[in-house]
């Protein structure tokens, strides 16, 4: 069986993320050269190669031959590496980029990290382009449009000047409520987490379609973080103010996680007291107790189409895109049908 970086991971005592930026020669990684090397040495021990090395040894003289191989762009995450090992959703945007950009003939992908509160410097060196997850509080797009090809991934804050690729979050949202309507739920409550920028679509949308059925109840709503811990306290938190709702439309699976254990432990059932629906089915939703329904979308996929877009901008296409990957409701038990 050929070997995986968590395998490298567990042997090096490190995470999936820190493997994954020293193997692909990251060189804005903070990490000391004996834990390099240790990460390098179990590789070539187990006989690993990334993703890039089998793509080179499949094909080398095509990678050599293309006229992307000299081509740089940045990355720009507003996660700290210990928050993008917890976060399904982001880690697997950036594993797209990585796969479209190696599967592309592009040798460098270069990692930015910044803060969510803290206006980005936009000094990204020689890069040729650059793509965006998500964007923090206080981003200046004017100094955005100063540089030359930008792809917003799950935010578009500009659609007259940058490319985009995001979720159509009302429709699935709506597909989540009405999947719930149907089951006889009308009191359904919303967990969810903040955005810096304002408040999450999932949000926005979740309120927009109660109040169209005259359903809304502000006090049927908890938002805090996005982890599974904040899951578990913000259910809690729920059924510590009595009058729980039926059913919840949760903003992510590690938040519904979370809020499943707090019905269990609160001795609730799912879903004969409380129904859950959740959000980006990450690969342990249908392995829970019961099967968590959750909205499938397609991160990796996300990533893969914004460097699409942006070699699409750097042979000539002015006119801005956006792209909208298509997402669907999984049904499973922990909604009751």
């Amino acid at each position: 069986m050929m070997a995986t970086i968590r395998d490298i991971a567990k042997l090096a005592s490190v995470s999936s993320v820190t493997v994954s930026r020293v193997l692909n020669r990251d060189n804005t990684l903070s990490v000391s050269d004996d834990t390099r090397q240790r990460i390098l040495s179990i590789a070539e021990g187990l006989n690993y190669q990334t993703p890039r090395n089998r793509k080179a040894s499949l094909n080398k003289a095509v990678v050599e031959g293309s006229e992307l191989s000299h081509i740089k762009i940045g990355i720009v995450m507003f996660l700290t590496e210990d928050q993008e090992e917890l976060d399904y959703y982001f880690h697997a945007i950036r594993q797209g980029i990585e796969k479209e950009c190696m599967a592309s003939g592009i040798r460098t992908a270069d990692i930015f990290r910044m803060s969510m509160y803290e206006t980005p410097d936009m000094n990204f060196g020689e890069v040729d382009g650059v793509i965006f997850t998500d964007r923090p509080y206080d981003f200046n797009l004017q100094r955005a449009k100063q540089i030359k090809n930008v792809v917003f991934i799950d935010s578009a804050p500009d659609v007259e000047s940058f490319d985009s690729v995001v979720i159509d979050f009302e429709r699935v949202t709506k597909l989540a409520l009405d999947h719930l309507f149907e089951l006889g739920h009308t009191k359904i409550g919303y967990i969810g987490g903040n955005r810096t920028y304002g408040k999450d679509q999932r949000q926005s949308y979740y309120e927009r379609h109660m109040k169209d059925r005259d359903l809304f109840n502000p006090e049927h709503m908890f938002v805090g973080g996005w982890w599974t811990l904040e899951g578990n306290r913000l259910m809690n938190e729920a059924i510590q103010k009595g009058n729980l709702p039926t059913a919840f439309f949760i903003a992510n699976d590690e938040l519904a996680i979370g809020a499943m254990h707090a019905i269990k432990e609160a001795g609730l059932r799912v879903p004969e007291d409380v129904a859950i629906v959740g959000f980006n089915d990450i690969d342990i939703a249908e392995y829970m107790n019961p099967p968590l329904s959750t909205i499938r979308i397609q991160p990796e996929m996300m990533g893969k189409m914004a460097v699409k877009l942006l070699i699409d901008q750097m042979k000539g296409r002015d006119i801005p895109v956006q792209v909208t990957v298509a997402s669907k409701l999984i049904v499973r038990s922990s909604c009751g049908s």
